[in-house]
């Protein structure tokens, strides 16, 4: 049996799932925002593998997706502040 080639639409375009996080992670600080991130990817690490999506390229979308999120951050308070 070979590896599968299933491909997940990517998180990083899920602008609910992005902002949501981001939102969450705003209101926290520290250890707090750590731990939520932490699980947060556990848990979408874990429903990518069972959708049959690879390790790996479950990884690579956990870490666009956080890009993603830090982005949508950066570029709320840029708006905050301008």
């Amino acid at each position: 049996m070979s590896d599968s080639n299933i491909s997940a639409f990517p998180l990083h375009r899920r602008r609910k799932l992005v902002e949501g996080i981001a939102r969450i992670l705003e209101s926290k600080n520290g250890e707090d925002a750590n731990a939520f991130w932490r699980n947060t990817a556990k848990q979408i690490l874990v429903q990518l593998s069972e959708s049959g999506i690879a390790p790996r390229l479950a990884e690579q979308e956990v870490g666009t997706l956080l890009h993603a999120v830090l982005s949508d951050i950066a570029t709320r308070s840029a708006l905050t502040l301008a």
